[in-house]
C-alpha cells in the first residue's frame, strides 16, 4: 500500500541484545573511502564536479526493486533484495537480532535492527562477532563510523523516540537532499510492518557507514562547497 509523507514515528523497541561491546572495530575508515583524486587546476576540478553533480541529480538506486514512492506493509512487500520471514535467518544478523533475542520480534517477525544488519550482511559485511545493541544504541556503539552525510548502503540512525530506530539507505537524491529509507519495524506482537519512504537528509540523527555501496561524501556535495 502506497503512503505519502514521512515514516511513522517509532515508539516501540527494535529488539536485539543490549550490550557494551567494542565500538566500531570493523569500521571502514572515512578517509580511505572518500579520498579525492588530484587535479591540475581549479577549473578542471569545477568542470568535472559540475558534470558529476548533474549526473547525481538523478536518484541513485541501491536495487531496481525499490519503489520510488512510499510503502507500508504488514508483510515484506516494502523491503528489498529478497528479505522476508524465511531469508531473514540466512545470515549472522539473525544471531544477534532474530526471534531468539531478548523480547522477541513478533509474529510475523519484524525488527528494524534485524533488517539493517541483514542488509549489511547481504552487502558483504563480515560477522562483527557481537551485537551493537538496541536501535537507540547503534549510534553510540558505532559512533566512530557515523556522520551527517548519507550514502547508499549506509544505515540511517534515530536516537529516539522510545528505543530508537535504524533504516537502510536505498537511494540518495542530491537535488532535493532526500534519502529513500527502507526498514522493518517492530510494533509489538503481530503489529509489525515493513516500510519505505523519502525523508529529508536531516530527518535521521545520523548515518552509520559500515558497508556503503557509494562514497558517503558525494562529488555533488563537494561541488556545492566550491560555490562562491
Amino acid at each position: 500500500m502506497a503512503i505519502a509523507g514521512h515514516l511513522d514515528q517509532k515508539s516501540g523497541p527494535c529488539y536485539g541484545h543490549r550490550g557494551t561491546e567494542a565500538r566500531g572495530l570493523l569500521a571502514i575508515n572515512e578517509r580511505s573511502r572518500t579520498r579525492a583524486p588530484r587535479v591540475t587546476s581549479r577549473w578542471t576540478l569545477r568542470l568535472g564536479l559540475a558534470t558529476t553533480f548533474l549526473l547525481l541529480l538523478v536518484v541513485t538506486p541501491a536495487n531496481e526493486a525499490v519503489a520510488s514512492s512510499g510503502c507500508k506493509s504488514s508483510g515484506y512487500a516494502c523491503t528489498i533484495d529478497g528479505y522476508n520471514a524465511t531469508t531473514m535467518n540466512n545470515s549472522w544478523a539473525a544471531r544477534y537480532y532474530g526471534s531468539d533475542t531478548k523480547g522477541g520480534i513478533g509474529s510475523p517477525a519484524h525488527n528494524c535492527t534485524l533488517f539493517a544488519a541483514w542488509m549489511l550482511a547481504h552487502n558483504g559485511l563480515a560477522d562483527p562477532g557481537h551485537t551493537w545493541g538496541y536501535a537507540d544504541q547503534w549510534g553510540f556503539t558505532l559512533a566512530a563510523d557515523m556522520n551527517q552525510t548519507p550514502a547508499v548502503g549506509a544505515i540511517a540512525w534515530y536516537d529516539g523516540p522510545g528505543m530508537g530506530h535504524v533504516a537502510y539507505v536505498a537511494r540518495v537524491n542530491w537535488s532535493n537532499r532526500t534519502v529513500f529509507l527502507v526498514s522493518d519495524n517492530y510494533a509489538g506482537d503481530s503489529a509489525g510492518y515493513t516500510s519505505s519512504a523519502w525523508e529529508p537528509f536531516t530527518e535521521p540523527t545520523g548515518y552509520i557507514h559500515l558497508r556503503d555501496l557509494a562514497a558517503p561524501l558525494s562529488m555533488a556535495a563537494r561541488w556545492t562547497k566550491l560555490r562562491p
